[in-house]
């Protein structure tokens, strides 16, 4: 195409835009024209929103790479939150079982014939051959050695090894040194013996001392005998496990499993009178 061509092909879209252009500005109503329109709109259209969606897509790219620094920051603060509400969900959470624990302690109490004091677990001992807790009761609040110490269940504890002035040692039931005399609960049976602790086993108390002919089960529940002074009678220490044959057969033992979650005491009561 010459250069005359070109100067027609111009001259000829330039009057179709001012027509259209008029048109619209008079509001003018003429159906041939309106295909033409149409059909210049319907060639431009993919044209606008080509470029439409590159200039959108420019913009959100470099306003992304400019705000790089604000997001991350929002995201931080974002991280910040999950974590201080974790934190808050696990507090109110100890809170609730501290709670429960404490209101099982009280009914416990109201229903028990002897006196008692509550007390919170501040502390354990370090050391791998002795089981042994520290509790925020002392000789101010009438704590004596040799007291019973119970859970909130009624299950034995253990008893009071050493009092100060605002707090006390306590001797856990599955400490070596810890003994108490044990008997089956099951009318029928009512066989004696004695419960020892055992080393690095927080669980399992051995009774032993049981006659070779007494009449014990798996599954029987021994609890204090109360045959001496310093434990009340029918304190529930744990469920019998397994029987074996002791002493060349003159005797038997029983692993007990014990009912006091050890790991897990937080409150006690100390029997002060009984």
């Amino acid at each position: 195409m010459g250069n005359k061509g070109r100067i027609i092909f111009v001259s000829i879209l330039v009057v179709l835009l001012l027509i259209v252009g008029a048109l619209y500005f008079f509001n003018m109503n003429i159906p041939y024209f309106q295909y033409i329109e149409r059909g210049i709109y319907n060639s431009l259209s993919p044209v606008v929103e080509f470029f439409s969606d590159l200039y959108y897509s420019t913009i959100s790219y470099w306003q992304g790479i400019f705000n790089v620094d604000e997001v991350m920051e929002k995201n931080k603060r974002l991280k910040q939150q999950i974590v201080t509400l974790k934190l808050e969900n696990l507090r109110l959470e100890s809170y609730k079982r501290e709670n429960t624990r404490l209101r099982d302690l009280l009914s416990f109490k109201n229903h028990i014939p002897f006196e008692t004091l509550g007390a919170t677990v501040i502390g354990f001992s370090p050391s791998l051959w002795e089981n042994k807790a520290i509790i925020n009761r002392g000789s101010n609040d009438g704590i004596r050695k040799k007291m019973p110490v119970i859970s909130y269940n009624g299950s034995l504890v253990g008893r009071v090894a050493y009092v100060g002035s605002s707090s006390s040692q306590i001797s856990l039931i599955h400490d070596p040194e810890f003994t108490v005399g044990g008997i089956v609960q099951r009318s029928e049976s009512r066989t004696i013996g004695m419960v020892n602790g055992q080393l690095n086993n927080e669980q399992v108390n051995i009774m032993d001392k049981i006659s070779w002919d007494a009449d014990i089960q798996t599954g029987d529940i021994i609890v204090t005998s109360g045959f001496s002074n310093n434990y009340p009678k029918g304190l529930p220490i744990g469920e019998v496990e397994e029987i074996n044959s002791d002493n060349y057969g003159l005797s038997q033992s029983a692993k007990i499993k014990l009912f006091s979650s050890l790991k897990t005491i937080e409150e006690v009561l100390v029997i002060k009178d009984f």
